[in-house]
């Protein structure tokens, strides 16, 4: 049974901070595309602030109301499909490290991808002074995001919804969070969510999902900073 923490927690990550930070993200990007410094990092920390309140709030409702952590998905993968899911998970970290690295070395691909990240640069690093602070926000994200979206949401959604339908709305949900960033980053995250939390649910697992999750941000973060910054 879940308590008034439990609400609160899925209210102020899933609605509210969508709410306030949309509007705030959205008078920013003006100077955020223009390349100003001083907007830029304080976006950056802005948001890896947030996502270490969202793991360390998750984790802190969790256990403060004597849950055990393995019940929100911090359990290590077993069985078969344990196992399989984080062959997967890495197969998949893998290929995107290998696509990344094509991004860097190889003229032709890096000039897709600035192609295709060039909408984006707003929220990409695109300074040698941004790169490392985005490896951060590639973990915080990979390992909060999945202990709130997925680990938190699911199993407070199974209390009203069937197992499939909590993981469409927790899915939807995701996106909702990066409709600040426009109509196409929102039905991507809602997509890539939807992958996560199949992998998980299949799994048994968040191990997976954390895996699969950071490799993507870190990859997107590397792939966009040798597309578009000062490491092209």
């Amino acid at each position: 049974m879940h308590g008034p923490l439990d609400h609160q927690l899925a209210l102020t990550f899933a609605v509210v901070f969508p709410v306030v930070a949309t509007p705030v993200y959205r008078r920013r990007r003006p100077a955020l595309l223009a390349g100003d410094l001083r907007v830029r990092r304080r976006e950056f920390l802005e948001t890896l602030v947030w996502l270490g309140a969202m793991g360390v709030c998750t984790v802190a409702v969790w256990t403060g109301t004597g849950r055990d952590l393995t019940a929100l998905g911090l359990t290590v993968p077993a069985g078969r499909r344990g196992w399989l899911g984080m062959t997967l998970a890495g197969v998949a970290a893998m290929a995107l490290f290998v696509q990344t690295w094509a991004v860097r070395r190889d003229p032709t691909t890096r000039e897709a991808a600035r192609t295709a990240f060039e909408g984006e640069r707003d929220f990409l690093p695109t300074r040698r002074s941004e790169r490392h602070l985005f490896w951060a926000i590639a973990l915080a994200a990979g390992v909060a995001e999945e202990l709130f979206f997925r680990g938190f949401l699911i199993a407070y959604g199974v209390l009203w919804l069937p197992t499939p339908a909590t993981v469409v709305v927790s899915s939807v949900l995701f996106g909702l969070v990066h409709v600040m960033h426009g109509s196409r980053a929102t039905l991507r995250a809602t997509g890539l969510g939807l992958v996560l939390a199949v992998l998980y649910v299949w799994s048994g697992s968040l191990w997976p999902s954390i895996l699969l999750h950071t490799g993507i941000d870190w990859s997107s973060a590397e792939s966009g900073y040798f597309a578009l910054g000062d490491g092209c």
